[in-house]
């Protein structure tokens, strides 16, 4: 039997991110019930439309095109909506994506009458095998860490205006 190679079944890699903002958790759990917002927090890209029924339900479809530096080309993201846990969480699975899997948890937990603390947590495989894992370790992961930290600080910049 031929050895096996450390790439050939790649496990998902895995992004954890929280932060506390000063708001109500109903009124960031209604933010993130609109993919509509999306724009307001994620600089340096270009959405071109966002489709689907807000506020989201379970089992809703939602299809994001946009464009983001640096890559030169439109991407197309198609989501379904897996679940909707009022004021707790919103959880999202790609069925079209630049990723082979994606999982997004959108958590929601309440600190106090108008403080909560938003989750992100991303499980995700990267498209390309082995390349793609390797691509993943030296620049992916990082990339999008530091995406969902800007979009945290936007989301309570936003949140905590008024």
């Amino acid at each position: 039997m031929p050895p096996k190679l450390p790439f050939t079944n790649p496990k998902p890699s895995l992004i954890e991110q929280s932060i506390e903002i000063d708001c109500p958790v109903e009124k960031l759990f209604r933010f993130h019930c609109d993919t509509r917002n999306a724009p307001r927090v994620s600089p340096g890209v270009e959405f071109e439309s966002i489709d689907g029924t807000f506020p989201l339900t379970d089992g809703a479809i939602v299809t994001i095109v946009m464009r983001q530096k640096p890559i030169p080309k439109r991407l197309t993201w198609r989501f379904r909506v897996e679940a909707v846990v009022p004021n707790r969480a919103v959880v999202d699975v790609a069925l079209e994506s630049p990723f082979k899997e994606w999982r997004h948890e959108h958590r929601f937990e309440p600190l106090g009458p108008d403080r909560c603390r938003l989750t992100d947590r991303i499980t995700y495989l990267p498209p390309f095998g082995p390349i793609g894992v390797i691509g993943d370790r030296m620049i992916v992961n990082r990339k999008l860490r530091k995406t969902f930290e800007q979009r945290q600080v936007f989301t309570k910049r936003l949140m905590e205006q008024a």
